[in-house]
């Protein structure tokens, strides 16, 4: 299990890593109101709800949007690599801005961004002009995710976090209903997508109501004192990336970077099959269903994933980030094998079926653990950074990679061997997870090094 660590002045309730004036500056010690946190929960849960009804409509969507642009699913399996392309290059740039600028503001722009896109996509004539929608809503959602957590991380005591990461995260599944209650719909997807303009209301919202991250605040009040020793100076004048890229935070990057390249391609892959497995012709391999008679594996996927992401957050505060990561890891792989077995000749939605994947996809509950990690993992002046480097770059390769190339698989070795594949790769995650530190539950301060990763 992770143990809390102290930060470098070898304190844990100092907000300094120069030892000046750190306890004047808020840490992990410092009193949040109780409605502080709470609209910080609540905005950081809608804002990743309703990415994932944005990043979800087009998986639904994906042979009517087809038929109507007069092209195939395979172009539209690349759009939805080429959003994840925009979120990788989005996500990178506007997490750094929130470093820079403030992590409610720039929450409140990546909202905008995306929900306009969105609504966009409803108005595209040909397949470029869904790509192009598409890379640009990507943009919006690419550094949501990292913002959100960086702003929940900061405001919630060491106790709990774990467990009020998994609830943001859960909210991914939550989207994941509102896209199937708008694809189930009568709307049609030009309407569907055009519901999507409502969330950029929010934004009025955020900027009202809640509060900035008082880490963040204080990390800015230091700096305009000149109370930062040279080295965080140092590091305050170069870009929050550059940063990234060196010492200690480069190793660290890296083995995280490699550990989303992975996670993507598995989730991505496997739930672009999932659909196409579910909608495909018998004579292909597919099952064949109409819409309606996909909403039972549709419901009982997403509520078998909200249980496990709320629930692999909750253990991971008793057994530990990389413990709880590991375990779910371990339940997704042996899914994945029972699936491999059962659909090999099946023809029709055998019930058995729905079991295995429901097993499956509790394994992707390490979603509702790698929030709260990685807010845990880099320092203060570069948490939204470094989460959404990370994120973002392994969502735009490996996100990228796995639709088309499982499509492909399915289309080869037939869907048995291409719903395999992302299980395989989840269980090899329990393995990599052990490359990071483990410094989950630390104390967070406003100042602070890199010097807690060294154990």
């Amino acid at each position: 299990m992770e143990r809390p660590r102290t930060n470098a002045a070898g304190t844990a309730g100092a907000a300094s890593s120069t030892g000046t004036a750190g306890a004047a500056l808020p840490s992990d010690t410092t009193p949040r109101t109780a409605p502080h946190a709470r609209l910080t929960v609540l905005a950081a849960c809608l804002g990743w709800l309703f990415s994932a009804v944005d990043i979800v409509l087009l998986v639904l969507f994906q042979r009517p949007v087809a038929e109507a642009l007069g092209t195939d699913v395979q172009t539209i399996r690349v759009a939805i690599g080429v959003g994840l392309l925009g979120s990788a290059a989005g996500g990178i740039a506007f997490a750094q801005l929130a470093d820079r600028y403030g992590r409610v503001r720039v929450l409140g722009w990546c909202v905008l961004l995306y929900s306009l896109a969105t609504a966009g996509m409803g108005l595209a004539r040909n397949a470029h002009e869904l790509m192009a929608w598409r890379f640009v809503g990507g943009i919006g959602t690419g550094a949501e995710w990292s913002i959100g957590f960086a702003l929940v991380t900061e405001v919630q005591r060491k106790a709990g976090r774990g467990r009020v990461g998994g609830l943001v995260a859960g909210m991914f599944n939550l989207g994941t209903f509102v896209a199937i209650a708008l694809f189930q719909s009568p709307l049609g997807w030009r309407w569907a997508f055009g519901v999507m303009a409502l969330p950029a209301l929010l934004v009025l919202w955020l900027r009202l109501r809640v509060p900035e991250s008082p880490l963040w605040l204080a990390w800015q009040q230091a700096r305009a004192r000149g109370e930062l020793d040279a080295r965080l100076q140092a590091q305050g004048r170069l870009a929050p990336l550059a940063v990234l890229l060196r010492g200690r935070l480069l190793g660290l990057t890296l083995k995280t970077t490699l550990l989303f390249v992975a996670m993507n391609f598995a989730f991505y892959a496997f739930s672009t099959v999932f659909i196409n497995y579910l909608q495909d012709d018998v004579v292909r391999g597919g099952l064949a269903l109409s819409a309606q008679a996909q909403l039972p594996f549709q419901l009982a996927l997403n509520l078998g994933a909200l249980a496990s992401v709320v629930g692999a957050g909750m253990l991971s505060d008793r057994i530990g980030r990389h413990a709880a990561f590991a375990l779910f890891c371990a339940i997704g792989g042996a899914g994945s094998g029972w699936l491999y077995a059962l659909t090999q000749g099946v023809v029709g939605a055998a019930p058995p079926l729905l079991a295995a994947f429901t097993i499956v996809v509790v394994g992707y509950g390490i979603n509702g653990v790698v929030g709260t990690l990685l807010a845990e993992l880099y320092p203060t002046h570069v948490r939204a950074a470094g989460a959404g480097f990370c994120q973002n770059l392994g969502k735009g390769i490996g996100g990228m990679a796995g639709p088309p190339l499982v499509g492909a698989l399915a289309a080869t070795a037939g869907y048995p061997v291409a719903l395999a594949v992302p299980g395989a790769i989840v269980l090899s995650l329990a393995g990599l997870i052990w490359l990071l530190p483990r410094v989950g539950g630390r104390e967070l301060h406003a100042l602070e090094d890199d010097a807690y990763l060294a154990g």
